[in-house]
């Protein structure tokens, strides 16, 4: 047998004890690699549940809700500038809502 080594006795010879060694590496090695296989896979399946399938959850939930229709308003030059702001505001909200990762940014207010 290939793994078969009687430890009781001694390793007499040289060949015995590279041979003895070798079936060690062996041994070790696939010990080594079989416990990183299954660290691998743990992880990988923790990405999975972690990543994708949040993700999936949240785009039924994006299907099931409708976004109102947009209003537009027409603003005019008699409005105070508190409205002005307080639409502008509103909408500064209303799409943070909808993104909440941040990439909406107010450069600048122009009077139109």
């Amino acid at each position: 047998m290939f793994l078969a080594v009687d430890v009781t006795k001694p390793l007499e010879s040289v060949g015995e004890k590279f041979a003895y060694g070798g079936q060690m590496l062996l041994i070790g090695m696939s010990v080594v690699f079989s416990v990183l296989l299954l660290l691998w896979g743990a992880l990988e399946l923790f990405h999975v549940v972690v990543t994708k399938l949040p993700a999936a959850i949240e785009k039924k939930r994006e299907k099931k809700v409708e976004p109102a229709p947009a209003q537009e308003i027409a603003v005019t030059g008699n409005e105070d500038d508190e409205e002005i702001v307080a639409v502008i505001a509103a909408a500064i909200a209303a799409a943070s809502e909808e993104n909440p990762a941040g990439s909406f940014r107010v450069v600048s207010f122009r009077r139109v």
